[in-house]
C-alpha cells in the first residue's frame, strides 16, 4: 500500500504555517521533515503520526494516542510487533489547523532534541578514498 496523495497534500497544506516541509518516501509511508529533521509520518493507512520523546510522551499518553507499529518476522517464524516513537494524535485535530500545528510542534521539539549524527570521513585506506585519489 502507499500513502493517499490527497491525504498527504491535505496534511501538508494544514502544516503550511510551519514553513518549508520536505517529504521522503519510506516503507510505504512518507516522512515529513523540517530543516532536515523528521518530525512526523503519514502512513499508508492515511494516519498522521507525530514524533515523541521523553519530554512529550505524557501529552500523547494523556490523549490515548496509539503508536505507529510494524510487525517483524523472527527467524523462528514468530512475529514481533515493534512500536516506534511516533504517535497518532486524536483524529479530530485533523480538521483544525491550530490543533494540528500544536501537535506538530511537539514533533518538531522532539526532533530537535535528537542528537545529530556526525558524518564519518572515509579512512585513507578505504576503497572509496583510493578511487578518489586515482582521478
Amino acid at each position: 500500500m502507499s500513502v493517499s496523495r490527497d491525504f498527504l497534500e491535505y496534511v501538508l497544506d494544514m502544516l503550511t504555517p510551519l514553513g518549508p516541509i520536505t517529504t521522503r518516501k519510506m516503507f510505504g509511508s512518507v516522512g515529513l521533515y523540517f530543516e532536515g529533521q523528521m518530525f512526523a509520518i503519514v502512513s499508508s493507512e492515511n494516519r498522521f503520526y507525530v514524533k515523541s520523546d521523553s519530554h512529550t510522551q505524557a501529552q500523547f499518553d494523556k490523549s490515548d494516542c496509539p503508536p505507529l507499529t510494524y510487525t517483524r518476522q523472527k527467524s523462528n517464524g514468530d512475529s514481533k510487533t515493534i512500536a516506534l516513537s511516533f504517535y497518532a494524535p486524536p483524529e479530530p485535530i485533523l480538521d483544525d489547523r491550530q490543533q494540528i500545528l500544536e501537535w506538530a510542534q511537539l514533533g518538531l521539539q522532539a526532533a530537535a532534541r535528537v542528537p545529530q549524527k556526525k558524518q564519518s570521513k572515509p579512512s585513507a585506506g578505504s576503497p572509496a578514498a583510493q578511487y578518489r585519489r586515482r582521478k
